[in-house]
């Protein structure tokens, strides 16, 4: 069920209210839990079986793992995990990479493909249990006891679909108590579900609209135009993400529940590790525990050592986003210019700050377009158009205000948006504000149809 939609809106009102009514812990549990296997499987609903069988594997798996510290038992929750995300996101692919491949030797495969379907947020739920896992393994974690916590751990529906990827060790211990009613966490969890329904429906979906008609015919664009696509995706994606991310951490402390925050501000970061200390965070502290350490990291290893392993950790992050050489792409890119950075740190380090949040901002923006692009065809006509085309008259005036405005205001909409901090804004401010938000969704909202991390 779509987080802005009106029935899940109404549906989760009353979800709360019954939640905050019902006195005993165990009950509101179940009711978590029911809730969420309901909101997953509205779109979907064979994808609950799936959802559920994975809880009953890592479950076991987790107790296992807590008498039996062998890696290999280890090796088979990862694997079993993985094989799940290989088979139902990236089977097709590599299927497709092969048959293409066999055509260039002159040979004719014939490959049975899978369905082109993959559960909703399968790579979060999956990178979240996998953390889990070797958690328990490195002792960092005790394994969950309860087959109810743990189906709540991994199945809330305010996390589970797009994220923010949700650690053991900070979340479980919140669902061991009955956690009294808290009205300063509701008000502030009410504020963050309406500001983050206004950066999807108010910002993002609007500037979507001219983005997906840019991108649906790059070689029309001038270069006016083309620059406009790229700059407005670079707002859409923050709106977006940032909208879902604060919708969700919205609704967790609407239950009394604490989910980690998954930007800060990320346009503002002068080089592309802090940028990445910022964008979907929780993302990039997985990467960095569990994969760029695992492989390595930069401690007692070469200096080419340390940068092939930025490498592959930055493309295989980029490969999760999505089954694509441009995604793959997009990652690998990320690790050069992080290694460039590197290489350039002490004389970057007499730079102006402002002069490396704008070189900063424009590599990214930069980036995205692999990132966006339907194909590598349209990836370079988008690109060619950005350097070669004729100036076009025909600019929108409302999409490139927009763009430009969010873009130029993102720093003290963060802070706007972090008004979950108790006292930082007045009463009568966040009802004017709420005011607005509402007059602006109902007079210039345009919702579409999915958030754009729900394919991910």
């Amino acid at each position: 069920m779509l987080f802005h939609s009106a029935t899940f809106l109404i549906s989760v009102s009353g979800l709360i209210a019954l939640y905050w009514l019902t006195p005993w812990h165990r009950a509101r549990l179940a009711l978590l839990f029911g809730a969420s296997l309901v909101f997953y499987g509205w779109r979907h609903w064979p994808s609950v079986f799936l959802l559920l069988a994975s809880i009953t594997v890592n479950y076991t798996l987790g107790r296992l793992l807590e008498r039996h510290r062998v890696k290999g038992l280890l090796a088979l929750g990862v694997t079993l995990n993985l094989s799940l995300l290989l088979y139902f996101k990236y089977a097709r692919f590599l299927i497709d990479q092969l048959i293409l491949g066999g055509a260039q030797l002159g040979l004719e495969l014939h490959v049975p493909r899978p369905d082109a379907w993959a559960p909703l947020g399968i790579s979060f739920f999956t990178f979240q249990v996998v953390a889990y896992l070797v958690d328990v393994y490195r002792k960092e974690l005790p394994a969950e006891r309860s087959v109810l916590v743990f189906a709540v751990f991994k199945s809330f529906f305010a996390q589970l679909v797009a994220g923010p990827i949700v650690r053991g060790k900070d979340f479980l211990p919140q669902l061991h108590r009955r956690l009294p009613f808290d009205a300063e966490k509701l008000s502030r969890g009410a504020w963050l579900v309406l500001t983050g329904l206004f950066l999807k429906v108010g910002v993002a979906d609007v500037i979507g609209d001219y983005v997906d008609f840019g991108w649906s015919d790059p070689a029309s664009l001038g270069i006016n135009n083309a620059w406009l696509v790229v700059y407005g995706y670079a707002a859409q994606l923050l709106a977006d993400f940032w909208g879902y991310s604060t919708m969700a951490v919205g609704l967790g402390l609407c239950f009394g529940l604490v989910l980690p925050v998954n930007f800060e501000n990320p346009y503002g970061s002068d080089s592309l590790r802090e940028f990445w200390r910022r964008w979907h965070i929780t993302l990039s502290v997985w990467l960095r525990d569990y994969l760029y350490i695992s492989l390595g990291g930069n401690r007692g290893v070469s200096k080419t050592r340390a940068a092939f392993n930025r490498l592959l950790t930055m493309a295989l992050g980029g490969l999760w986003h999505g089954p694509g050489w441009n995604f793959i792409l997009w990652g690998f890119l990320h690790g050069v210019w992080m290694d460039l950075e590197l290489v350039t740190e002490k004389s970057r380090a007499r730079w102006p700050k402002w002069l490396g949040v704008l070189i900063t901002f424009h590599v990214v923006v930069f980036l995205w377009i692999p990132f966006r692009a339907p194909s590598m065809g349209a990836l370079g006509v988008l690109i060619s158009r950005l350097f070669t085309a004729p100036w076009d008259i025909n600019t929108p005036t409302q999409t490139a205000v927009m763009t430009f405005g969010f873009l130029a205001l993102q720093k003290p909409l963060f802070g706007l948006v972090r008004a979950d901090r108790p006292g930082s804004l007045r009463p009568w401010v966040v009802l004017v504000l709420a005011a607005l938000m509402v007059w602006l969704l109902l007079a210039y909202g345009n919702a579409r149809a999915d958030f754009i991390y729900y394919v991910f």
